[in-house]
């Protein structure tokens, strides 16, 4: 017993010293601890117990029940004996389900680029990596795994050595119980050739920020992970980490938007639209020290229409265009009216909308709005900002996911001091799970399922901290518009901001809630609005221009030549032959890098197309040449090639032939 004992601790000290030397955080939750036991500030509930038999168990001391339950050496040898290299049971997909029928993709391939189609250069490969890597297919090694659960983790090693893989997150809500393990699992050893990366008690955002850095270490194995729960009620922790991938801007907002918004920003500058200068903040002007109030689409806007009829001539009204038909309904016209998106589906908001409804309002858009949209309102009171590009010299750019936050962060930027949010819910009405108010024509429902890790990134539902209560569910979609306006709050708000939410939403860093009830709406004084909508189209004027001058055609001939690189290289890799797959894979990791200009040395728009676009593809190639078994590996490579080629110059040539026809 004595050379048990013995054994433990020293396991215990090396587990130490490797997270004292590789994961420092780790050490310090435990040496944490530690102290509090040594001192007699945590009573612990667990206890170390070594049974007859030959093996460790876990007790639970207030219920003196064991853990395990039986002998834990067999039974980390059922879970070892339970996982397979198949491409079907205990798998975690890292990426968005996908599935066309050929005829569907043939048609998508050939399409036209468009905003929200991100099968348009990925349908092809993704079709054919899908005829040969079929679910009842074996890996030839999995190179990812994911543990829920680790108990004593007897059977993490043993695991780890039948799959082999190079990357594993081990997820353990019980600090106390991950501790025990420390005395019987070398984690050094689990280590070896491997890296770990942990979530202990974490947070929701800690355990985002732990599970994506897994999911970048070694991103082009993504497809296919196996994930190993130590206990069966482990789904709603599987749905967070499936809500954390589907939270990734390149799975939101991929490769298709981003070039499709490169290959747009530039047609209105050079027709000559007044574009607005967002390179600098601005104060002192007409936004300044009134009250400035952000309406939007959110289930809160819809919900307090009353209390915005009843206030409306205290504010300067700024609102998402997709909130006017709701607006109109209640006689209410907007001083300044934002839309930033680009998808050709916008007719439906302009349902028993008219020219005259706009006549009034400043007009802001987003450099890539569809020109069908541009068409609705009077050009004397449009202005443009570049979005996400920086095609007008000096300029700057500004964007984010969606209108709430984008407006928040635009009008930290103008000048406004007194801001109050309205219907920026980010989150559904908890009562409906409804994703928007009244008259928005792209309503979504949530969806909540507890029995299955397989999640729709448009309905599946989250939980995030509520605005006016204490959490509110959201769509995973949303937590990057979340944390847009957190990083706006860190970028941009000042002293001199002072900035209310009124939504029954999820909480925004920065903006204070703020209960309809606990403000005197009747202290603050009508303003005129013939002043105000005279002052705010001076202001825009004032920092605007439509000059399409020498400075910013040079900017889009730089990218054109920079694209005009990245092509030359594509065309050099379309000659080269290999011997085997593994040679294929190791030219394509390299020619990814190249082209996506991973140190952001050049500034290249399509560099940064190309970075998203290879976070999608790469896992479907390279779990195609993970398929044990698999016939004809040059065949494969020769083919997969030919289409990934193909689809790298349809980006080129439509980002080219697009910026060169503005230069004409």
């Amino acid at each position: 017993m004595n050379d048990i004992t013995t054994n433990a601790l020293n396991t215990f000290t090396k587990n130490l010293k490797f997270l004292e030397e590789n994961h420092k955080p780790i050490f310090e939750k435990i040496s944490l601890l530690n102290q509090l036991i040594d001192e007699g500030h945590y009573s612990e509930h667990y206890a170390l117990e070594y049974k007859e038999e030959g093996y460790f168990d876990i007790l639970e001391l207030s219920s003196n029940e064991f853990l395990y339950k039986s002998n834990s050496l067999e039974a980390a040898e059922r879970m070892v004996d339970a996982i397979d290299f198949k491409r079907t049971g205990a798998v975690f997909k890292a990426q968005k389900y996908v599935f066309a029928s050929e005829e569907q993709a043939e048609r998508i391939d050939k399409s036209e680029l468009s905003f929200h189609n991100s099968l348009w250069a990925t349908i092809k490969i993704i079709n054919y990596v899908s005829q040969y890597a079929t679910p009842e297919t074996f890996m030839n090694r999995v190179h990812k795994i994911i543990f829920l659960g680790i108990g004593l983790g007897l059977h993490l090693l043993k695991i780890a050595e039948k799959l082999n893989p190079q990357v594993i997150f081990i997820k353990e809500k019980n600090l106390e119980t991950f501790r025990l393990s420390l005395f019987v699992t070398d984690y050094a050893e689990l280590a070896q050739g491997r890296f770990l990366h942990f979530s202990l008690t974490d947070d929701d955002n800690e355990e985002r920020e732990n599970f994506l850095a897994f999911l970048n270490r070694g991103n082009n194995y993504n497809l296919h992970l196996k994930h190993i729960p130590f206990t069966m009620d482990y789904q709603l922790d599987l749905q967070r980490l499936q809500s954390h991938v589907l939270s990734q801007s390149y799975i939101n907002y991929g490769y298709s938007a981003m070039l499709f918004r490169f290959v747009s920003s530039p047609r209105y500058l050079a027709r000559g639209y007044s574009f607005l200068n967002v390179n600098k903040v601005y104060t002192d002007n007409i936004f300044t020290n009134k009250p400035v109030l952000l309406l939007f689409s959110g289930p809160s806007t819809s919900k307090n229409i009353d209390w915005i009829v009843e206030n409306r001539d205290r504010f300067i009204i700024v609102s998402a265009l997709s909130t006017c038909r709701l607006l109109k309904r209640f006689g209410i016209t907007p001083d300044i009216i934002i839309h930033i998106d680009p998808g050709e589906n916008t007719s439906l908001l302009f349902e028993e909308l008219d020219s005259d409804y706009f006549k009034n309002s400043t007009i802001l858009l987003a450099s890539n709005v569809d020109e069908a949209t541009l068409q609705r309102f009077d050009r004397a009171h449009v202005h443009f900002i570049e979005q996400g590009t920086f095609y007008k010299k000096g300029f700057g750019r500004f964007s984010a996911p969606s209108v709430g936050e984008y407006t928040y962060g635009l009008f930290l930027i103008m000048g406004a001091t007194e801001i109050f949010m309205l219907g920026v819910d980010l989150a559904l009405n908890p009562d409906t799970m409804q994703s928007h108010g009244d008259f928005h024509p792209f309503q979504v429902t949530g969806e909540h399922n507890e029995h299955s890790a397989s999640l729709d990134p448009n309905a599946s539902i989250t939980y995030v901290k509520g605005n006016l209560c204490e959490t509110i569910p959201t769509l995973s979609a949303y937590k990057i518009s979340i944390e847009q306006v957190a990083i706006f709050t860190e970028m941009l708000k000042r002293e001199y901001h002072h900035v209310h939410n009124l939504s029954n939403g999820a909480y925004l860093e920065g903006c204070d809630p703020l209960r309809f009830s606990d403000y005197d709406w009747k202290g603050l004084p009508v303003l005129d609005r013939d002043y105000l909508r005279e002052g705010i189209e001076k202001f825009f004027i004032s920092i605007g221009s439509d000059d399409f001058n020498e400075g910013d055609k040079g900017q889009i001939s730089y990218q054109i030549k920079e694209a005009k690189k990245l092509e030359k290289i594509i065309k050099q890799h379309q000659k080269k032959k290999f011997a085997h797959a593994d040679a294929y894979l190791q030219t394509l990791a390299k020619l990814s890098w190249d082209l996506s200009d991973m140190e952001y040395k050049t500034r290249s728009d399509l560099a940064q197309v190309y970075y998203e676009y290879f976070s999608i593809v790469m896992s479907y190639i390279f779990d195609l040449f993970n398929t044990k078994d698999l016939p004809n590996f040059n065949k494969h490579v020769t083919n997969i090639d030919a289409l990934l080629v193909k689809q790298l110059l349809k980006m080129s040539q439509v980002y080219i032939s697009k910026l060169e026809a503005y230069l004409k």
